[in-house]
């Protein structure tokens, strides 16, 4: 069972991290990409804090892992390059190891299309896993933690 203990920040929270470093580096994120962006932080701080960035559900649509919560903030853009006004403000909140580690899987998976992030994650156990019992069905935590542990043990 994963425990959270300090104050979490939201997934709109790390949307908007992202795209705060998307507007630094000249990167344009749509709703699609920001989706697997904040699930592969999700999945990824499992693996190395032992617990969850967010507390927001995350279920297994058709594209790939969603965050509901961050499709409704951005459906709005539709495919579109989501445009986003910085507010200074994103970085707080966030201790500085987290920065370290959003930093890093910022730079992992921005260089993915949406798509190449849809496929990677409809080859993933959690999302298939999820899916097979049907759409909207959540992808839970430790399902993750599991699966990118075990990935990276592989990788090692």
């Amino acid at each position: 069972m994963l425990y959270y203990i300090k104050p979490m920040k939201s997934c709109i929270d790390v949307a908007n991290l992202f795209l705060k470093w998307a507007n630094r580096d000249g990167d344009l994120i749509t709703n699609l990409k920001m989706q697997k962006l904040v699930y592969y932080a999700q999945a990824w701080h499992l693996v190395y804090f032992k617990e969850i960035l967010f507390k927001n559900t995350i279920l297994a649509w058709d594209f790939g892992p969603v965050v509901p919560d961050v499709y409704h903030e951005f459906k709005c853009f539709s495919s579109s390059p989501i445009k986003y006004k910085e507010s200074g403000e994103e970085e707080n909140g966030f201790g500085k190891e987290q920065i370290k580690f959003l930093n890093a899987c910022y730079g992992t998976f921005i260089k993915y299309s949406a798509f190449e992030l849809v496929n990677m994650t409809h080859n993933e156990d959690p999302w298939k896993d999820a899916y097979k019992k049907g759409p909207s069905t959540e992808i839970f935590p430790e399902a993750m933690r599991k699966f990118y542990s075990g990935m990276l043990k592989n990788k090692n």
